[in-house]
């Protein structure tokens, strides 16, 4: 199934507070659902393959997500972040520190060691205490491919909505120019872009026009269901 997963900073407060800390997420988001190369992949014996905070913490979750869930879209704004994820096989396993094998919930595990990650390296950066992120992450379940597209319009929208781009692919801390832009950033890419294409004839210019399209009242009562914490939530 395709879920639309949110979470938003502790009392309103901001979750990035600079370039870098929209940096360690993605890092994140890449490690747990790609992987860093490791030094045996590296192309020449002397390269050091930039490992997020995540490596030496936690070796075994490179790239650990990959055959488990999707990224279909996402978007980092100042207080809040959206995720769009498709899973794959909804109950994973991971290997113990002492050899034995453990059995997690795809999204729950995903979600933990995102968050808990990306707190311990924001607060290290940030040189504060304390927890991050308001609560437990929300989750709402998009059951058709439909929708799915109108969820994917309104995360790839967040940074336009909010004035901070006048164009969605503007905004460096989404995927949206992976989507408008292929080929950029080839080596970066943590979404796969394949799922939302192919209702579009696998044509970036068609999906553009469509995020950048005039949202019918009709489209607008299908979003709504899949906003989370609408009352709350500054976008």
């Amino acid at each position: 199934g395709v879920y639309h997963i949110y979470n938003r900073g502790v009392a309103k407060l901001p979750t990035f507070f600079s370039i870098d800390d929209y940096h360690d997420f993605q890092d994140i988001l890449r490690y747990l659902l790609i992987g860093f190369p490791t030094q045996k992949d590296a192309i020449l014996p002397s390269a050091k393959p930039p490992f997020p905070v995540t490596y030496k913490a936690d070796p075994l979750s490179n790239g650990l997500f990959r055959p488990l869930l999707d990224l279909l879209a996402y978007c980092l704004m100042p207080n809040h972040f959206h995720l769009l994820v498709q899973v794959k096989v909804p109950i994973g396993e991971t290997k113990q520190p002492d050899g034995s094998i453990a059995s997690f919930q795809t999204v729950s595990e995903f979600m933990r060691r995102l968050c808990i990650t990306y707190s311990h390296k924001f607060n290290r950066r940030n040189k504060r205490e304390g927890v991050v992120f308001q609560g437990r992450f929300k989750v709402k379940h998009v059951p058709n491919d439909k929708d799915v597209l109108q969820v994917s319009r309104y995360i790839h929208l967040n940074p336009v909505l909010a004035h901070l781009a006048t164009k969605p692919e503007q905004w460096l801390f989404s995927d949206c120019h992976t989507y408008v832009t292929p080929g950029s950033l080839p080596y970066f890419k943590i979404t796969n872009t394949q799922v939302l294409l192919s209702s579009f004839n696998n044509n970036p210019e068609q999906y553009r026009d469509f995020i950048s399209g005039e949202i019918s009242e009709q489209e607008g009562k299908i979003v709504g269901k899949y906003i989370i914490d609408q009352d709350k939530e500054q976008v």
